[in-house]
């Protein structure tokens, strides 16, 4: 039964990019423990913003990334997604995919903001429908 883990990002990080930089350090603990990640982002823009981040979000930090494929952690744009993988991590997302890749873990954030927040409610809704395992975590700051 696959498993979904919304993160929820705290209010101290108030900027989009301390909340990227927070999405950052799941994005590599996922990495570490899953061995790969697809990560899906809505736009060129969304991916090569993460794509940057994930180059300097920590000192010492390294994940092995690329937008499109070829290296274990690989980002998705403008709905150009994977059938399958193994972790999938949305950033940025307000609706699910469609169809939604198989996966054994998916990765998702309830963000700061109250109309953003109920885009992750329902997402968390649908995945629950769906079948998946959910779990929620505080993200720390």
């Amino acid at each position: 039964m696959p498993v979904a883990s919304f993160y929820t990002l705290p209010p101290t990080l108030l900027t989009a990019h301390e909340q990227r930089r927070g999405m950052c350090r799941v994005i590599a603990k996922v990495w570490q423990v899953m061995g790969e990640a697809d990560i899906l982002c809505p736009d060129t823009e969304a991916g090569q913003t993460l794509d940057d981040l994930l180059w300097t979000f920590q000192a010492g930090a390294f994940v092995p990334h690329v937008r499109g494929a070829g290296e274990p952690v690989r980002i998705h744009e403008n709905g150009a997604w994977p059938l399958q993988g193994k972790a999938l991590v949305l950033c940025g997302l307000d609706e699910l995919p469609a169809p939604l890749p198989s996966c054994e873990r998916l990765i998702d954030f309830i963000p700061v903001a109250e109309q953003l927040r109920g885009f992750a409610r329902e997402r968390y809704r649908q995945l629950k429908n769906a079948g998946f395992t959910m779990q929620v975590h505080p993200l720390e700051a």
